[in-house]
């Protein structure tokens, strides 16, 4: 078995490197952000990549360069504990499942996540999963799927026969467990299209009588401004778990 462990933060980094070690063994892969690569080579550990933007593709050809095995893959921002990484350790059993550790939602997430499961799969016919990125368990005939793909893929649902689910009750772990999208250059879009929107309806209260038209109008402007900035932070959202 073969970890990918992803380093998009040092904070308490040595204690987790234990850790796997201790349920995984000493063939560890470090896949580095390129700001924390001077940082990390502190700790005297290699680095065997290095990521900005593009982290799938990077975690895709480090794994085709080891050649197909059961893959952990990590990220150290997760706040794991020794009990919760002996149960998923556990679950992982005899090899033969997927295993993704589901993150727990509250209810507006919830209702978020539908909607964006459905831009999801008009896209790509599959839904997101919703685990978390940051750690999971790939048996060695899914990695081998995966790469005549893109390692990008495997937080797509897959059947229920072939994966295991872990589900977080410790609110720590939870909170670290989910992916928080950046600000990006696509949330200016609907910004710059919506500071148009307004500059043209002053313009027009000032050039012409209003009517029912007019305000018809600029009201589906807006809410054409709203779908667009929706689907653009959908977009955000699933590039930041899926590639990023």
């Amino acid at each position: 078995m073969k970890v990918i462990f992803v380093v998009d933060s040092v904070d308490k980094l040595n204690s987790k490197v234990d850790l796997f070690k201790t349920h995984f063994g000493n063939e560890i892969n470090f896949v580095v952000k390129a700001n924390l690569v001077p940082l990390f080579n502190t700790f005297g550990y290699g680095v065997n990549a290095v990521y900005v933007k593009n982290l799938a593709t990077v975690i895709h050809y480090l794994v085709a360069r080891m050649g197909t095995a059961d893959v952990v893959v990590y990220y150290s921002s997760f706040d794991i504990s020794a009990a919760f990484l002996s149960k998923f350790a556990g679950a992982i059993g005899d090899k033969s499942k997927v295993v993704n550790v589901m993150p727990k939602y509250n209810v507006w997430e919830r209702m978020g996540n539908g909607i964006y499961n459905s831009y999801v799969k008009s896209l790509f016919k599959l839904n997101d999963s919703l685990a978390t990125p940051k750690l999971q368990f790939l048996p060695e005939a899914f990695v081998e799927e995966l790469l005549s793909t893109h390692m990008g893929n495997k937080l797509f649902n897959v059947e229920e026969s072939h994966v295991k689910n872990i589900y977080i009750e410790d609110k720590q772990i939870n909170k670290t467990a989910k992916i928080k999208p950046k600000f990006n250059k696509f949330n200016l879009i609907p910004i710059i299209a919506a500071l148009f929107v307004t500059a043209l309806l002053v313009m027009c209260l000032g050039l012409f009588k209003f009517n029912f038209v007019f305000i018809i109008a600029f009201v589906c402007l807006y809410l054409v401004d709203i779908i667009v900035a929706i689907f653009y932070q959908f977009k955000i959202n699933f590039d930041t778990r899926f590639l990023n």
